[in-house]
Order: structure tokens, then sequence, then C-alpha cells
């Protein structure tokens, strides 16, 4: 049984080399359709900047440390960083938990 703990937000910035915006944007989406299937995910949802569409934001929730640990175990996801490798020119990700 999973362990109730905060729920656990994580937001990353990406970067994508100028033509590669379009192609890590249809990788994400067929990651998406997998990672909202696995246990303890809440919301998983990629945005393009609008005035720069080489810049992506992703928003991600969690129930717990251990979904987040599935997560980023799953073949699925494995796949989409092997296969985005060479469109990412950047990547800054956060964790955060909710203080109130």
């Amino acid at each position: 049984m999973r362990s109730k703990v905060t729920m656990i937000v994580i937001a990353a910035m990406i970067t994508t080399f100028d033509d590669q915006g379009d192609a890590y944007q249809k990788s994400f989406k067929e990651l998406a359709a997998k990672v909202r299937e696995d246990p303890g995910v809440i919301t998983y949802v990629l945005h393009r900047m609008i005035d720069n569409p080489s810049k992506f934001f992703v928003f991600e929730q969690y129930e717990d440390d251990e979904a987040i640990k599935f997560h980023g175990s799953t073949l699925h996801f494995k796949e989409y960083r092997k296969t985005t490798a060479h469109m990412v020119k950047d990547r800054d990700v956060g964790f955060y938990h909710e203080v109130d």
C-alpha cells in the first residue's frame, strides 16, 4: 500500500533547438498518454510558449515520492528521454511541495 505523503509538483522548463519544437511536442504527446495511466500521477501537462515556440513548460503532479520514482523507471519515460535527447537544448526541472 502506498504511504500518503504531501503531493509533489514538478515544474520543468524545456527549450528545444529551433527546428525541433513540433517533433518534441509530438513525442511528449505520445508519452503523456502513457504517463497519465501510471499509478500516482495526478496531472501531466505540456504547455508551449506563445511568443517563443521553442520553449515549453511541463506541469506534473504526483501523489507522493513513490509515484515519481515509478514514473522515472518506466520504459515509456526512458524511451522518451532517448528519443528527445537531440531535440532538447536546455532543461530546468524543479521539485515542489505545497506549503499551505
